[in-house]
């Protein structure tokens, strides 16, 4: 999934604001960006691609649709 950061406040060091990042997966109530262990806080993004799994049982797998 792609995410666009929307709120940076005491995470300027690691999250510009406008960006989009790429979400490899989600755990309590976070996104673990790639390329980081740490998880931020959902609120601090707005989803901009949903990427469809096989293994969630979508058809289309692998695939990410831009949200409108």
């Amino acid at each position: 999934m792609i995410v666009r950061c929307i709120h940076n406040l005491f995470q300027t060091d690691v999250l510009v604001e406008g960006r989009e990042y790429e979400v490899r997966a989600e755990r309590d109530d976070c996104y673990i960006r790639s390329g980081f262990d740490k998880g931020f806080s959902k609120t601090r993004f707005e989803i901009v691609r949903a990427c469809r799994s096989p293994s969630r049982g979508d058809a289309a797998g692998g695939h990410c649709n831009k949200l409108q």
